[in-house]
Order: C-alpha cells, then structure tokens, then sequence
C-alpha cells in the first residue's frame, strides 16, 4: 500500500470517532474445484484463520452449494480490512489446522486467480464497499510434476578469483534456497528447499517435486541463506544487515515474485525452468572493484499532477529498492536521492556507485508532498513492476569498459506495474553509441513480457522516425478486442502495458490473443498468452 493512502488511512482515524458493532459476510464461491476446508484470514483477525462454512450454518445461506461464509461481528468504522482466504490443503499431501506455518499454511486461494488481496471498507454509519466476496473458477485436475530449478551464483562468489559482488560463500556454510507457494515460503523440508551445486560449476541446482492446478502461476524466489559465521563478516565490513535481505528482488519482474505453470500432463512430467541468476545477475554484469560510475535517472512529472504534485513547493526523489546494492555501497535501505529541476517539467538525479555494483537498477519515484506532510510514491505491491528495472551497459567500442550512463527518461506513472525493461544477458556489451541514441535504424516489435501472462504485459517497439500507429490486440477468432494506440507516436524505444480488459473496460477470458503494430510502411503481428 502506497504511502498517501496510509497517510489519509491515519488522518481519518483520527478526524471521526470509530464506531463498534458492524457486522460484514465475506464468501468464497467454489466453481467445482472440490475444496474441502475453507478458512478466511484478514486484518480483522490479526490474519489468523477463521472458519468457513458450507453447511447452512453461521451464516452460510444454503450447505453444499460451494459458496463458503464467514460471518465478521463486532468490526469498527471507518476502517478498511485487507483479507483472503486458504484452502487447508498443503500442496504436499497434508492438511493444516492452526495454518501459521507451524503445520503449514494451506493454499492461498488468490494466488489460483492471480488477485492480490481483497480489500472493503466500513464508513463511520456502517455502510461497506469494496471486496467481499471471491470467486474461484474450476482450475482443471490437480498434477504432479517434476520441477528443475537452477541459478547461477558466479557474480555473488566470495572465493578464491571472484571478481563479483563476493557475498555468498559455501565454505562459510551459505545456502542458496528456492521457496514459494509449493514449500509455503519456507525451509521447513531441507529436501524441498535447499539446492545443491553442480560439481566444478557455480550453478544450484533443486529437483523438487510439485503438485498444483496445470494452468495455475505458482510462484517463488530465489533465497540466500546467510550463515552466522557470514553475518559477522559482512557486518563487520559493511555494517548491520538489512532484515530479509536474503530475498531476491527479480529485475525481470520488476522486483517481484518469479512465476511458472505446471503446464498440461506430458510423457516427461518435467518442468525444466531453465538457468537464472540470483537478482537475474548474469556473468559479467558486474561493473569491477573500485570503479566508479555516475549513472544519471530522469523523469517527466507532468502525470503527478494527477496525485497533487506541487511543483513549486514539492521535492522529487528516486528510491533505490535493491537492497543488496544500497547495502554494500553503505546506504540506508531505500535510500533517497533528492532530484534537481531541469526547467521543462523533468528533472534529474546523478548518483555515482563504486564498484562492484551490478549493472541493473531497480528503483521507483516520488515526491514530498508539503501539503500533506506526507511521501508519495509510485509503484509498490506485490506484483509484477512493482519497482522499475533498468540496465546500463558496457562500451563495445572501448573493449567492454564501463563508464559514466544515462538511463532513458521516465514518465511518472502512480500504479503498477511500472515499466520493466527488457532483460537481456547478451547485451551487457553494446555500442553505447546506437543504444544511447534511441533512435533504431528499423522497426522492431519485440515479444511482450511476461508471456505467459495474468493480467498484465507490457508490449516494447522501436520507431525509427516519428509516424502514425496502431496497435491492436485480437482474439483466436480475428477479432479486434481493444485498440490500445491510434495515433502519431515519436521515434524510439517505446513501451505500452494491457491489462487483459477489452474496449469496453470488461476483462477477457485466459486464451491465445495476438497484437499487431502497422504504419504506413510496416506490420507485424506477434502471438501472447492469457492465463488466468
């Protein structure tokens, strides 16, 4: 939840008096996926589980229709409540009870249908609005399958010859680990969780097998699993450790979760996921020990007008949300870069990192608002783009040497997902030359990311000059369901997001869709994927 929107949260409390007593009914519709122990969790019970009920009883209208109740007395307003719920089944062949990560934590049923947490909310006369009811559809026949993870940890090696980041050592007793929705985020079953590494290589490897919904995104994170003797030893060089700082913040999802599906059953029942790097960091993507680099960020304004932005009296910052990089450079945690004014409605912030640092940044916008007392910031969530993501490169034409780097200039924009660059291993070395220029010799349409996808996707193009467009989406069937540009668009690196609905704001269905680009003088048609 973003920073304005706890600040009026804090103000209206404190403005009317809280009023007891009101009574809320949440329910959860079961479209034939058989779940046999609904449980309801949410600010309201300090996020411990309540019962459902699919018997008639305790507010439940009629027993076994599918439609599991709660029934919530006693709730105070104005307040919101931030709630969900579980299936009590583990994903493992258990079941829990208590469901606090003691006995497991059950299924969280939003994550079948790709929905961030529900939300409603209770006026001072008890009237609720917002979220009170989930519907989950048939998500097909639970499978098992075989799930290959792999990550390659050369950059972040403290061993003899590392040239890296030289965080993670297995010989002061380091792990790397893969935990997600399958493992309830957790260590609990060494087996399930830690990876092993490959003899005479830097890649981790876990074979973990995996039961779940075929078309349901799962989702996970690679975890770095410091030791206490490597505890000491950083902080003795760099200073007390940020809490959590093992989780990875993922570039290419904009410093979100990582996904996969189990996909239909096949011959193999094997879902290699292919190899990654830890934060995404590939070989060479690091800019080397002592080197230092001013990279500059910019950034339009004009769309924080919508969110009260006061250009006179405001102060604009950047927010670097990688941890791992704030920390070794000895910064605070999402640490804050006042930017300076460039006079056009942008401004600009120059901040010099020494090396080793990684060559991507993940980073958000905001402003001070004076008005308010209060910092306002875009992005955040949970999901894809919650932060921005960006990478600088190396010069092809100076033998792959690092050097001071200018980042595209950003547009203020309040919601995620904020734009997520292109991730790109082979292009840590390029010719600065071309890539700074933003102006392609060629059309280009560019596979969108993530595909698959729920429910957003972001689609990158280039224009060589200025010139009219359209981009329309179509379904299976030729039809176009929503037109997302009909107009003169200027030359460059250009980017739009979807967000599955059609022209008429209606959600579409999970399917194979198509997008295509057309000028005067080119067109190009790509295909996507809609999982809900």
């Amino acid at each position: 939840m973003k920073c304005i929107y706890m600040f009026f949260l804090h103000i209206f409390f404190f403005t009317l008096p809280l009023k007891a007593n009101y009574t809320v009914v949440l329910t959860v519709t079961d479209e034939g996926n058989g779940f046999n122990d609904i449980r309801f969790k949410g600010a309201f019970s300090n996020w411990d589980v309540l019962q459902g009920y699919d018997d008639g009883s305790n507010g439940d209208m009629i027993a076994g229709d599918g439609i599991w109740t709660v029934l919530l007395e006693g709730l105070s307003g104005p307040a919101s409540y931030e709630w969900g719920a579980i299936d009590t089944d583990n994903g493992d062949g258990t079941i829990c009870n208590v469901c606090n990560g003691s006995d497991g934590w059950g299924t969280w049923l939003l994550d079948l249908v790709g929905e961030p947490n529900q939300e409603f909310f209770i006026d001072v006369n008890g009237y609720v609005t917002g979220s009170t009811s989930i519907a989950i559809p048939y998500q097909g026949d639970e499978i098992t399958k075989t799930v290959l993870f792999s990550v390659d940890m050369t950059e972040w090696l403290d061993e003899e010859g590392s040239t890296g980041l030289n965080v993670f050592s297995v010989s002061r007793g380091d792990q790397m680990q893969v935990r997600g929705g399958f493992n309830a985020w957790s260590c609990e079953d060494p087996s399930n969780c830690i990876m092993t590494r490959t003899p005479g290589t830097n890649i981790f490897t876990l074979a973990s097998s995996i039961t779940g919904f075929p078309l349901t995104e799962m989702e996970y994170k690679y975890y770095l699993d410091l030791s206490s003797t490597s505890v000491e030893y950083l902080e003795n060089i760099h200073g007390d450790l940020y809490d959590g700082i093992g989780w990875e913040d993922s570039p290419r999802f904009g410093g979100a979760n990582r996904t996969f599906i189990l996909g239909l059953e096949d011959e193999t029942n094997l879902v290699e996921l292919g190899l990654e790097g830890y934060y995404d960091l590939p070989y060479g993507g690091v800019i080397p020990l002592n080197q230092e680099a001013t990279i500059t960020f910019s950034i339009d304004m004009i769309g924080a007008l919508n969110q009260g932005f006061n250009p006179q009296e405001d102060t604009v910052y950047i927010s670097i949300q990688d941890r791992w990089l704030t920390y070794l450079q000895g910064l605070e945690d999402g640490y804050k870069i006042n930017a300076f004014y460039n006079g056009d409605n942008t401004y600009s912030v120059n901040q010099s990192f020494i090396g080793p640092f990684p060559w991507h940044m993940l980073y958000t916008w905001g402003f001070y608002d004076v008005s308010l007392a209060a910092y306002v910031q875009e992005g955040g969530g949970f999901g894809f783009g919650r932060s921005r993501a960006r990478y600088q490169h190396a010069d092809i034409e100076n033998d792959c040497q690092w050097d001071d780097y200018i980042f595209p200039r950003d547009s203020w924009q309040f919601e995620p997902p904020l734009p997520v660059e292109e991730f790109d291993s082979e292009m840590i070395c390029v010719n600065l030359e071309i890539d700074n220029s933003f102006s392609p010799e060629k059309f280009t349409l560019k596979n969108n990311f993530p595909n698959p996808f729920n429910p957003f996707t972001t689609i990158e193009y280039e224009l060589p000059y200025d010139t009219y467009m359209e981009l329309n989406i179509y379904d299976a069937r030729g039809r176009v369901i929503k037109n997302l540009i009909n107009q003169k668009i200027v030359s460059g690196k250009n980017s739009i997001q979807w967000n599955a609905r059609d022209n008429f704001g209606q959600s579409v269905p999970s399917g194979i869709y198509f997008y295509t680009v057309q000028t005067n003088y080119y067109q190009k048609t790509k295909k996507m994927i809609l999982l809900k």
